[in-house]
């Protein structure tokens, strides 16, 4: 099992609005994958159903998610969405 970082500007954009390039991206991590640290360094926006659909990839995803370098309104995103779904 591995550990993998993933530049989530890199990956999808500084704009994080589409929720297919989430889900795509979770799609494509490998299976061998034990550990995905999710840095958001350079992300400028996040719109909330990338917010939803990335938050409900995480919580069905067969490795441990963490997330580093969160701007304060995207995770002030979680937190809402997390209350709204019962998950605070």
């Amino acid at each position: 099992m591995s550990e993998i970082e993933i530049f989530l500007e890199k990956e999808i954009d500084s704009d994080l609005g589409s929720r297919n390039k989430i889900e795509e991206l979770y799609n494509n991590i490998s299976s061998d994958v034990s550990k995905v640290v999710m840095n958001f360094t350079g992300v400028k926006f996040m719109g909330r159903s990338f917010a939803q659909e990335y938050l409900n990839q995480k919580d069905k995803a067969d490795f441990e998610v963490v997330e580093i370098n969160v701007p304060d309104d995207v995770q002030k995103l979680f937190e809402v969405i997390l209350k709204i779904n019962g998950h605070l």
